[in-house]
């Protein structure tokens, strides 16, 4: 065997070993007609390590409404194990409107890879007293559980999207509440997302 093509082989092994992860969390964004406007984003570095971003209230007329907004993101990134974590938490929260409200919004997004298997899951998630027109939602709300909202479009529930190939990078992303905005003839014209957080890892 040529030193050549060991080298090569190192090269190769090395590059499969090596592993990345990324993350980020933040409480609020809207993009409505006349205004786009973001709480603060924790966003992780693909070295691993921690970032936060927090505010005490957030609010948007007629769009959203929040108060103690905190969003943590942390990972790891190491040849034998990564892992990631993101987290979004809210309470007081109104939504179109008041369409939608609940005391607390947390999302978590968890994405990680051991030596041989990987994966990601929203474990953790939830919502405290969710309101959706006016009726009180007391079961747990599964992933992508669409509603519609009269007069304002329609929303998204605990919207859970998989990234990543399922070999070599696995991530999610979940948003809490995905608002739509629609007009009178259904079509598309702005946002609002509540309560999201994303992990990846890839190698």
């Amino acid at each position: 065997m040529t030193t050549k093509f060991l080298v090569a082989l190192t090269l190769l092994a090395g590059a499969v070993q090596a592993q990345t992860v990324t993350g980020k969390a933040f409480g609020t964004y809207v993009n409505a007609p006349g205004v786009t406007s973001q709480s603060p984003i924790a966003t992780l570095p693909s070295t691993g390590g921690m970032a936060t971003g927090q505010a005490d209230a957030f609010g948007v007329a007629g769009a959203v409404d929040a108060q103690a907004l905190n969003a943590v993101t942390t990972g790891v990134a190491d040849n034998k194990k990564s892992g990631a974590q993101s987290t979004s938490e809210l309470e007081q929260v109104s939504a179109a409107g008041g369409a939608i409200t609940a005391d607390v919004v947390t999302a978590v997004a968890t994405a990680y890879f051991g030596q041989f298997t990987g994966g990601s899951d929203g474990e953790g998630s939830g919502f405290a007293n969710l309101v959706v027109n006016g009726q009180t939602i007391t079961t747990e709300v599964a992933p992508n559980t669409q509603v519609d909202l009269p007069g304002v479009g329609y929303a998204i529930l605990n919207e859970q999207l998989q990234t990543g190939n399922g070999l070599t990078s696995y991530g999610i992303t979940v948003n809490m509440i995905h608002v739509v905005l629609q007009d009178a003839l259904g079509l598309t014209t702005g946002e609002i997302i509540i309560g999201s957080a994303s992990s990846s890892v890839a190698r």
